[in-house]
């Protein structure tokens, strides 16, 4: 693909809340960063959310359902995906995974049942049975969407030391270690949100802040992590939009530019990415940018660009990062696909 870099999208799936059908692919114009759509290359149940190997050579996919499950794909020539299979999670409504930098897990966020699910990855890509499956514990003071744990997010700290899992439910990010040789999890610290907050996705900056987007108060807490430690202290909070949000508004991703000057928030409800620019531990709004479509399910920072899946208009927008303020400028181009919920870039 000269002059074009492979952009995947996961979609909700008919008998699962949506109207896509799996795993579809487009290509990004390198010089303008429009998106064409290539087509579906993977039919399954709802791939909510994808992930790559650190190789590039395999994807993963949550199957967010009930019996949450986890899929893996080859990566042939031309971006076809080739399955090699799938685990259940041990959980129920899988909605995020992400692969441990050493190449050698599948970690997995169940939401429905708040579980942390381990599956250990072979040579050759596919995943083994199940290692660990975490279950955690507690709820928050918003009765109708913390009434029990709901893990939301599961990231690996850049060090590649922590494993940071953000749990709506109850309030709070928990950090483990991942032993390499047995695929288990350890407890470590746990960064307390801001009571009803509502944690759902987080950002990793350079300088070794940690941003989360708070769903259920649409805000943004910021976090310095200790790499020795594991140790995450509340250090600031900021409103997710410049306008003040109304209770319908939910945040979903957050991600940063490039440099770490500006954190880039997709809001539903009110349908726009809150652009926040970062000065040191300072966090505040700038712009509301509307995302061309609407319930922005997730969003995506490539490079210069930034796309947004809007769910429920069956949409992709594209837009230009504008280097000097970091506001996103709509772009020409929109690809209409069927419920889009996450967006991935071939790295």
């Amino acid at each position: 693909m000269e002059n074009a870099r492979a952009i995947y999208i996961g979609s909700f799936t008919t008998g699962a809340g949506g109207e896509g059908a799996g795993i579809s692919l487009a290509h990004q114009d390198l010089a303008t960063g429009a998106l064409d759509l290539v087509g579906l290359v993977a039919e399954a149940t709802s791939p909510a959310f994808l992930a790559w190997h650190p190789s590039g050579q395999y994807l993963y996919a949550v199957n967010e359902r009930a019996h949450a499950a986890v899929t893996a794909y080859a990566v042939d020539s031309g971006g076809a995906l080739r399955e090699l299979g799938s685990q259940p999670t041990g959980g129920n409504g899988a909605c995020h995974l992400t692969v441990h930098p050493s190449g050698r897990y599948l970690l997995t966020a169940n939401y429905g049942s708040g579980h942390i699910s381990v599956h250990p990855i072979g040579a050759d890509g596919a995943l083994g049975e199940r290692t660990d499956l975490i279950q955690h514990e507690g709820s928050g003071p918003n009765r109708a969407r913390q009434e029990s744990a709901h893990a939301h997010h599961v990231r690996v700290d850049p060090s590649g030391t922590w494993v940071l899992a953000v749990d709506l439910g109850v309030d709070a990010v928990l950090t483990y270690s991942l032993d390499l040789e047995t695929g288990r999890l350890t407890p470590g610290p746990v960064a307390k949100a801001t009571p009803g907050a509502g944690p759902r996705h987080l950002a990793f900056a350079p300088d070794g802040l940690v941003h989360v987007a708070g769903e259920l108060d649409s805000t943004v807490m910021s976090y310095p992590l200790d790499p020795a430690s594991g140790v995450m202290e509340l250090k600031g909070v900021a409103p997710s939009t410049l306008q003040t949000a109304p209770a319908d508004n939910y945040p979903s991703e957050i991600a940063g530019s490039e440099d770490g000057r500006f954190l880039y928030v997709a809001n539903r409800g009110l349908d726009v990415i809150g652009t926040l620019a970062v000065t040191g531990a300072e966090v505040r709004p700038i712009a509301d940018v509307p995302t061309g479509g609407a319930w922005p399910r997730h969003l995506a920072v490539v490079g210069s660009h930034l796309y947004v899946a809007n769910e429920r208009s069956h949409q992709v927008t594209h837009f230009v990062l504008d280097p000097t303020t970091g506001i996103p400028q709509q772009a020409d181009d929109v690809l209409e696909i069927p419920s889009p919920a996450c967006i991935l870039a071939a790295l």
